[in-house]
């Protein structure tokens, strides 16, 4: 009879159990499927670029003439944690246009993502799509902009109602034995004062140092500080800005003692009506690029290995005060919030006048975080 009553009380106690169990797995799930808590998600960015630059008119005094004929296709997947945490691994797959029977080049990359009231914050090996500032050809070349598609570090972001900051850390090199070690960092940001008036930068700290067959570091700095005036409000113009502004580097060879700390003062004037536009950029100061005619301690020209701004930034080789003027006549369409395409006219000057110009045909296609299963 003991042995009877003793075996019910267990048999009591595991029917509580079970259902205990079997109660919370069930509050669990019925939660995850409410809340969608874990959900797969896609990226597909894609990008063709045609940008033909003749500079022979000049004889290449500042840029050499080349072209850029290009595309870039980038498909990405991961899973979304609730709304807020992001896990993504994809790859890069980028082939020049008229090199049928060479390989693509291609590039993986996985990152982690947080967003939360307009606060962003990326790690790992994470796409360009990701930064929202506007970075100028005082940042990036053209050519720079489109070849490099991922970052390798991490990402801070924050956008609120009349303002947004942004704050990047690319490590671009590992130290080895043909390879220097490199990593810089970006910033932007714009304040709205008024309706019609922000306060904004763009800048770049660049640590370009030595490998284990050549010495050598060159720090390589760039602050851009600007007014925007914002006038499309007031006026029936898609866009109609006025930038003032003024620039500042710190270049610095460390082994050949080498110090420069080039200044300026830009303009740009932006008007825009119906995707048609025309762009003015203004610049007076000293040669932003010192060092890139000059030879590192194995005797190799620094280059577009030194710097990813434009060339046409040496203003002048002898480093006087010059002038440097773009011209771009554009236009641009959105076919919807996923799909653009550009098309530009771009004429460059400087204190000899003219030096050459350009011919961009741009099309891009983003489409960011589409859930792969769809919502009840």
């Amino acid at each position: 009879m003991q042995i009877y009553e003793f075996s019910l009380h267990l048999r009591k106690r595991y029917y509580r159990m079970k259902h205990f169990l079997l109660s919370a797995a069930a509050l669990v799930i019925c939660l995850c499927a409410q809340a969608q808590v874990v959900r797969p998600e896609a990226d597909v960015h894609f990008k063709a670029a045609l940008i033909n630059d003749e500079f022979d008119v000049s004889n290449a005094e500042l840029a050499p003439s080349k072209t850029l004929a290009a595309l870039r296709l980038s498909p990405y997947v991961g899973i979304a944690l609730g709304d807020n945490h992001r896990i993504k691994v994809g790859f890069d797959i980028m082939k020049d246009f008229g090199t049928s029977g060479t390989k693509p080049v291609t590039e993986l990359a996985a990152w982690y993502q947080y967003d939360k009231n307009g606060f962003t914050f990326a790690a790992g090996i994470f796409p360009g799509t990701l930064l929202k500032g506007y970075y100028s050809t005082a940042i990036f070349s053209d050519a720079a902009r489109f070849y490099d598609a991922h970052y390798d570090g991490f990402y801070l972001g924050w956008k609120g109602e009349k303002s947004k900051y942004e704050v990047v850390f690319d490590w671009c090199g590992k130290f080895d034995a043909d390879r220097r070690e490199q990593f810089y960092v970006l910033s932007t940001g714009a304040g709205w004062v008024t309706p019609w008036l922000a306060l904004c930068w763009e800048g770049v700290f660049h640590h370009y140092a030595c490998s284990a067959t050549v010495n050598g570091v060159v720090d390589d700095h760039l602050l851009h500080p600007y007014l925007k005036f914002e006038f499309s409000s007031v006026l029936p113009m898609d866009r109609l800005e006025l930038s003032l502004g003024g620039m500042v580097g710190y270049q610095m060879d460390r082994l050949k003692g080498e110090r420069y700390i080039p200044k300026g003062l830009d303009a740009v004037v932006d008007v825009r009506k119906w995707g048609f536009g025309v762009r003015n950029q203004f610049y007076y100061g000293r040669n932003q690029m010192p060092f890139y005619n000059k030879t590192d301690a194995s005797g190799a020209v620094y280059g577009d290995n030194l710097y990813f701004r434009a060339s046409w930034w040496q203003i002048r080789k002898d480093g006087e005060w010059g002038l440097y003027d773009r011209l771009d006549a554009y236009w641009v369409k959105n076919l919807n919030e996923y799909v653009s395409l550009g098309v530009h006219a771009v004429f460059h000057f400087d204190y000899l006048g003219f030096l050459g110009c350009q011919q961009f045909i741009q099309a891009n296609f983003n489409l960011e975080n589409l859930s792969l299963f769809r919502r009840k």
